[in-house]
This record gives C-alpha cells, sequence and structure tokens, in this order.
C-alpha cells in the first residue's frame, strides 16, 4: 500500500518541483545564457519575490541581488510621462500643446506635433535623430535639433511608430517647463516620494555601489558589452528590483504623486500598434496595453547594449513582474510570460 501512495503522490511533487520560480527562472537563464538576472514578483500588493540570479560582474564573481543597480532601458520612458503628467497637475503644461511651444525654432512640419503624440509614438517623426552618438555626451537639444531637416515618417497621430527622438524632446519639455535638469525633476518628484533611493540617471562615470556591469556574447564567448556614454533619456535610468517594487506600490495605488485620474490615462490605449486584424496591442503614454492570454496586460521592455528588462502588469490578476537583466541576448519577456503562466495556476 505504501509503495502504491509513493507512486500515486510522486508525480504531483515532482510537478511542483519543476514548476517552482527558481526553478523556471533558471532553466530559461540557460537557455538564453543570461549572465546576471535581478526578480520581482508582487501579488496583491506584496512582494513576494525579490532576488538575484547569477553574476553581476563575472571579473569580480559579485552576484545579483535585490539591490544591484541594473540599466532599465526603455522601461524608463513610464518616468517622463509620469514626469510630464506631473507637470499637467502643476498647471504648467497640457498634453495637447504643441511642440512649438517649447521648439520654436522647429519645421513647420512639426507644428502639428502635441506633446501626446510624443508620449504615444505617434508623432511622425523619425525613431532616432542624426546627431545621437552613444559615445558622446552632448546636449538634448543639440540631438533633437539635428532632426529638424528630416521628413516626417508618416502624418502626425495616424499610426504609431517607435519614437526615442521623442523621449529626448520630452526630456527637454520637463527641463525648460521645471527649470532644472530632467533628472533631478523626475528625482525629487517621482523617486523620492516613491521611496527609490537607489534609482540613478545612466551616468557612465559617476560611481554607484552595486551597479551591475554589462555582457555579451560574440559567438559562444562572454565579453564585456560596449559601454554607452552617451545618456539618453528615452532609457535614462538605473535602479533595483526593490526600487521597482516601491514604484509597483505608487502605481497600484494611485494617490501618490498624481491623481488617480492622471494615473490612468497613463494606461488608457491611445493607439493600436499594428494594423493587424487579430492583435490587441496598443500603446498609451510610455506604457504597452495588451492581453496574455486573457489576462489584461499593461508591460514596457528595456533595451541597452548589455542590458535587457521588462515590467510587466497583470491588472487583473494583482500581479507584477519584474526582470532587470545584464546580457544582450536576454529576452525578459518571455520568462515574465513562464512566471505568469505558473502564477496563475497557483
Amino acid at each position: 500500500m505504501k509503495k502504491l501512495l509513493l507512486f500515486v503522490f510522486l508525480p504531483c511533487f515532482s510537478f511542483a518541483q519543476i514548476d517552482s520560480t527558481d526553478i523556471i527562472v533558471k532553466k530559461m537563464m540557460e537557455k538564453q545564457k543570461i549572465v546576471g538576472l535581478s526578480l520581482a514578483v508582487i501579488k496583491n500588493g506584496q512582494a513576494i519575490v525579490n532576488k538575484g540570479y547569477g553574476l553581476a560582474n563575472v571579473e569580480l564573481n559579485a552576484p545579483v541581488t535585490s539591490e544591484t543597480v541594473i540599466r532599465l532601458g526603455s522601461v524608463s520612458k513610464q518616468f517622463f510621462t509620469t514626469a510630464v503628467m506631473k507637470l499637467v497637475e502643476e498647471g504648467k503644461l497640457s498634453i495637447d500643446d504643441s511642440v512649438h511651444k517649447f521648439f520654436p525654432d522647429a519645421p513647420e512640419t512639426w507644428r502639428p506635433i502635441q506633446i501626446k503624440h510624443l508620449m504615444s509614438h505617434t508623432s511622425g517623426l523619425q525613431r532616432e535623430a542624426p546627431a545621437y552618438d552613444n559615445f558622446k555626451i552632448q546636449p538634448d537639444l543639440d540631438v533633437i535639433r539635428s532632426a529638424y531637416n528630416l521628413p516626417l515618417v508618416f502624418k502626425t497621430g495616424e499610426k504609431y511608430q517607435y519614437c526615442n527622438l521623442a523621449y529626448f524632446m520630452l526630456a527637454e519639455i520637463i527641463k525648460q517647463v521645471s527649470g532644472r535638469p530632467w533628472q533631478d525633476y523626475i528625482q525629487e518628484k517621482l523617486f523620492v516620494p516613491a521611496g527609490m533611493t537607489h534609482s540613478y540617471l545612466t551616468d557612465f562615470y559617476r560611481i554607484i555601489p552595486n551597479r551591475a556591469a554589462g555582457y555579451m556574447h560574440k559567438r559562444d564567448t562572454l565579453i564585456n558589452a560596449t559601454a554607452m556614454l552617451g545618456i539618453r533619456p528615452s532609457g535614462g535610468f538605473l535602479s533595483t528590483s526593490s526600487d521597482m517594487i516601491n514604484w509597483e506600490k505608487v502605481l497600484s495605488k494611485k494617490d501618490i504623486i498624481l491623481k488617480k485620474d492622471n494615473w490612468e490615462k497613463l494606461w488608457e490605449p491611445f493607439i493600436k500598434t499594428t494594423a493587424r486584424a487579430e492583435s490587441k496591442e496598443y500603446y498609451g503614454f510610455g506604457w504597452l496595453i495588451d492581453e496574455y492570454k486573457g489576462h489584461k496586460l499593461i508591460v514596457h521592455g528595456g533595451s541597452n547594449i548589455g542590458f535587457r528588462s521588462v515590467f510587466a502588469r497583470f491588472v487583473n490578476d494583482g500581479l507584477s513582474i519584474i526582470i532587470l537583466t545584464n546580457t544582450d541576448e536576454a529576452n525578459p519577456r518571455a520568462i515574465a510570460n513562464a512566471l505568469a503562466d505558473y502564477y496563475f495556476r497557483k
């Protein structure tokens, strides 16, 4: 009888072990050749996972922890759109303002572009400005002006096309309207009230404790990722999984930093991202709004050389998954989906 019971229950026990968070993450890290990863899982407002896997620095054999500082890439875009909405609440601008109000020397073809078009990737501007250089530190305004002679890719508001140049412009607008560098405004108005004490500008030269190194593969050989010296507002910040948990709490409460109505404007579908009829993906302001297996998903990924990240919020399930990695080939969205499958079953 004992042998029979063992035979009956062993498969269930094994399945539970195989399907655990750690095993899912480690298996996918191995498959994607990820050097280091920081993971936060928040369920119904409580952080149920906040830990690191692998190495933050291979040469020093330094492990990733919940306090490892990793580049967010375009996950940073939500901070810029939140900052814009904060300035709206302060009565200092409107998302319907034309960019000519802030860039009076811009070409006439830019006159129809409003702040909301910059926030939603519907401006028609080229994805990148010609002057941007990963290896050059220069004023945002110089980068923006280098695009003045370029034609619009499409009529403003007509469709969605991802545009990093637009976020350079949002950064410059934040600077002009607030009267201080955009990183200082975001630090004071967003990070401080959120309790994000270890979130920083992507300054290559500054000494930042616990900063992760970035990696990439040359064929099968692991090498240091190419250093990005230039600071691009479209991916302007570094952070930790602990800080991002604090930010998620702010997003969930919707009564800190912004009023509830203005938080929800960020997540309203503004434009469909593709003409494919079967797609349910829209872009809001700094966020994608989509579905995953019938679960509403508010999400954004990030990519810098040597770093990949994702912030996924399954809002109707009370589940958020944040993944920060220091490897160029990583696909954190796939890991977040695999973890979501697991937590949906729990």
